[in-house]
């Protein structure tokens, strides 16, 4: 089942962490896809130990770079032909506590290790050691539930130790087109009316939320949310919004959906903690949103794209920088808060597409 394309890489992978005394696994997502013939570019793998050793070996063998995440015993691998490798030591996990980062230790059984996982059409793994290299390993009837179209969570607590699995649980429904099997959409309805996601800070649920505003299938997830009463969690009268499929972008995405938030926007944009080059863009497209008013200086092409998927019928040069400037007015004799206010009307005309130059803003003041 391992596709001819990584067979190479996998097996050469497998063969090194077998010199090394190590059993070494194919893991989660990217079983999944294999199965369904959906191309990869993010493989995780999983070791019986210590697999430092085996991150250095493919930097070496095919070049690219190496991070170490000792928290978790996960080394990642960014490979120079665009493979990212997750390596992973084998691990188990506990929750002290709901909506906590686990507590990690290193496991002796790849089942355990399995067990850990989100649903069960990711708890698969396939072997890359060379004697029994693309053995199947299925102990939670992952197969039966991919083909069957479900998303099953793997025990009752799974959404009260990682509240964040419910919006996982939208998103590959969402991807695929599956549905949540019965008993994990009643614990999933349970979390919800009990305000699981409150449990888990703001940074982990952006995390999620930007993930599902990289899907293309962004309309089916959303409607999933709402389905389940789960976009409150996201923010106050969040709702779907036609525009957001008029870009890819995830920055656009959050700039459309804050603009149509109105004053909320702002909040709502901050909250979601997000780099400043974006927060920037996407405040920027909010402020001018606000004003409904053509902007004073020239708007970066991310504002105008936001601007433009949020009001689709705006005439081109609204979104231009105002014909006029106060020092155009101040020349034209007028002083103080005058010049504010004749501004604010030229620009509220040029929005509105009743002006496109200085001589029309001139006559425009003038009556």
């Amino acid at each position: 089942m391992i596709p001819e394309k990584y067979r190479e890489q996998l097996y050469a992978i497998g063969a090194y962490a077998s010199k090394l005394g190590l059993k070494a696994w194919v893991v989660g997502g990217a079983v999944r896809d294999f199965y369904l013939k959906r191309d990869t570019w993010d493989i995780d793998l999983a070791f019986s130990g210590n697999q430092e050793s085996v991150a250095g070996f493919c930097v070496k063998q095919w070049g690219g770079d190496k991070h170490k995440f000792s928290r978790f015993f996960t080394y990642r691998v960014n490979l120079d032909n665009g493979l990212k490798i997750d390596m992973v030591r084998m691990r188990k996990e506990t929750y002290p506590y709901p909506g906590c980062l686990p507590v990690v230790e290193p496991s002796t059984h790849i089942k355990e290790d399995l067990f850990r996982r989100d649903f069960t059409s990711n708890a698969w793994c396939l072997s890359i050691t060379p004697d029994t290299f693309g053995q199947s390993y299925d102990p939670f009837g992952a197969q039966k539930d991919i083909k069957d179209g479900l998303i099953r969570i793997l025990h009752e607590k799974s959404f009260l130790d990682d509240p964040t699995r419910m919006f996982r649980a939208v998103r590959f429904a969402g991807r695929f087109g599956w549905k949540l099997a019965p008993k994990t959409e009643r614990l999933l309805r349970v979390a919800v009316k009990e305000e699981y996601p409150l449990l888990v800070s703001r940074d982990r649920f952006s995390h999620e939320f930007l993930k599902i505003l990289e899907e293309p299938r962004v309309k089916e997830i959303f409607a999933l949310m709402e389905k389940y009463d789960l976009l409150k969690f996201a923010w106050p009268g969040l709702t779907w919004k036609s525009a957001l499929l008029n870009t890819k972008s995830v920055m656009e995405r959050v700039g459309i959906l804050a603009c149509r938030l109105e004053e909320s926007g702002e909040n709502f944009i901050r909250s979601l903690r997000l780099p400043a080059e974006y927060n920037h863009e996407i405040l920027g497209a909010w402020k001018v949103s606000q004003e409904k008013m053509s902007p004073i200086t020239v708007l970066s092409p991310a504002k105008k794209r936001i601007l433009h998927a949020v009001y689709p019928q705006l005439p081109v040069s609204a979104l231009e920088p105002c014909v006029l400037q106060g020092s155009d007015l101040k020349d034209a004799g007028f002083a103080g808060r005058h010049i504010s206010a004749a501004l604010c009307r030229v620009r509220k005309a040029q929005w509105e597409g009743a002006l496109h130059s200085k001589p029309e803003a001139f006559r425009l003041l003038k009556k």
